[in-house]
């Protein structure tokens, strides 16, 4: 009987032992890949230029009131964008884009590889909530989400956390 116990202690600590690797690897996987909480526009400077992950930036400069999001490692990307708009004439503080979809930028040993959501409805506030799937590439490091036109043009990017 004691020799009985002893095996099934053994065997129950080496099925705690699995199922605990077993919940890091899914948790490992399943994970947030990047997180934010603001985002930049598009600087006069930049605009209607392409950046160093091969996007280019909108033709107008464009301001964000508020913009957070996060894409988690199965590819779920979730943004919320607020005040999304051109500062410009014409104009002048409104968003004249009726859709705008999120790009999620990864370096990669074979380069940049940049993949898209669909698109998701914009006001002319430039107020979206953007809620999509992307396929990313096995590796995936350095990550940045851009706002992005239904052709392509960034108009705002994911700012990176600050470490504490």
């Amino acid at each position: 009987m004691a020799h009985f116990r002893k095996l099934l202690v053994a065997v129950a600590g080496a099925m705690s032992l699995v199922s605990a690797t077993g919940v890091g690897v899914s948790a490992r996987e399943g994970g947030t890949l990047v997180e934010f909480e603001s985002m930049t526009g598009v600087s006069a400077a930049v605009a209607g230029t392409t950046n160093d992950r091969g996007i280019k930036a909108g033709g107008a400069p464009w301001v964000i009131r508020s913009g957070r999001g996060e894409v988690d490692r199965s590819g779920n990307v979730r943004v919320r964008v607020k005040g999304l708009v051109i500062p410009v004439a014409p104009f002048n503080g409104t968003n004249p884009v009726p859709n705008f979809k999120a790009t999620v930028s990864c370096l990669t040993p074979n380069g940049v590889i940049n993949v898209s959501t669909g698109l998701f409805p914009a006001n002319t506030a430039g107020d979206s909530r953007i809620n999509g799937t992307v396929a990313l590439p096995g590796q995936c490091n350095h990550p940045i989400v851009f706002v992005v036109s239904p052709g392509g043009s960034w108009f705002a990017m994911s700012n990176p956390e600050e470490d504490d």
